[in-house]
């Protein structure tokens, strides 16, 4: 018999039979698999599904809102060497601390109190946004529809030298700018603002000890992979921004209006929301400029 063919056929027989292993394994407990393969890095668990290794050892595999009560309970420990090798588990974990309205404000706080994580994030940003101009709809979406983060926008903006005199130097700007006011009580529809859902949001984490929390936060910012897929999933969340822009507005407003490109961007998209236009037109239409 042909040797290539029997090896071929070895090949297949093997795959198939790691397959059908595989496929058991998923189907058994991560407790029985822990005391077949006594190893927690063999243990498989179903999609959707975290794995931790609990304070007693024993492993155990629960949803990404359960992994995060367990370890603020102190039932167990985030553990780098676990999600290193499992990129998937480690998306789904960080997807669901995005969009944790109760991990926000502190979260973000902690980006307050050390510079070089903010400057870190709105760098990630910047390439990101200049990589995939939506991106920035993401950001200024919330700002520019929110009356409150609205009006704190339009001061960021005056605020920053390089921004004015974009502004000043803008001729479909300046003149729209003159545009008489439209009525104070229509609501424009936004184009390019994208869907978000604002919550009031409270200052409690709603977990027995924040500590923990900040080390799961501090353990994935202080990876350079992990930190950038992060980064890219918060300006992906509209919600997570405009939560972020309460806090952190004038760095996330810097970012964009430091570089060339981006400011020039910004104002484009600006133009093309009448709400926000509306908002910095002057009261009296006459006005020279």
């Amino acid at each position: 018999m042909n040797f290539k063919f029997l090896f071929v056929l070895l090949i297949v027989f093997s795959i198939s039979v790691i397959f059908e292993n595989s496929f058991a394994q998923q189907n058994m407990s991560p407790h029985h698999q822990w005391k077949k393969y006594a190893d927690p890095d063999s243990v498989l668990c179903k999609s959707g599904y975290l794995l931790i290794q609990k304070n007693d050892g024993i492993p155990s595999c629960v949803m990404p809102s359960t992994y995060l009560k367990l370890i603020d309970r102190g039932y167990g420990n985030y553990d780098s060497s676990i999600m290193s090798k499992r990129p998937d588990m480690m998306n789904q974990l960080m997807q669901n601390m995005v969009t944790n309205e109760k991990l926000m404000y502190h979260w973000h706080e902690m980006m307050q109190k050390n510079p070089s994580i903010l400057m870190h994030t709105m760098s990630d940003w910047v390439s990101q946004m200049k990589e995939e101009p939506e991106l920035m709809k993401n950001m200024l979406g919330p700002m520019t529809s929110e009356p409150q983060l609205r009006e704190k926008m339009i001061e960021s903006m005056k605020n920053h030298p390089k921004m004015e005199n974009s502004l000043k130097m803008h001729s479909e700007w300046m003149d729209s700018v003159h545009h008489e006011m439209m009525n104070s009580g229509m609501h424009s529809t936004c184009s390019w603002c994208p869907n978000y859902q604002m919550h009031a949001s409270s200052h409690s984490m709603g977990f027995e000890n924040s500590d923990r929390m900040m080390d799961v936060i501090h353990a994935i910012w202080v990876n350079s992979g992990m930190s950038y897929d992060m980064h890219n999933l918060m300006i992906q969340n509209p919600t997570h921004l405009a939560h972020m822009s309460h806090q952190l507005m004038d760095p996330m407003l810097d970012a964009i209006m430091d570089d060339e490109d981006l400011r020039q961007q910004m104002i484009k998209l600006m133009l093309e929301n009448p709400e926000f236009m509306n908002s910095i037109r002057h009261e009296n239409p006459e006005t020279n400029h």
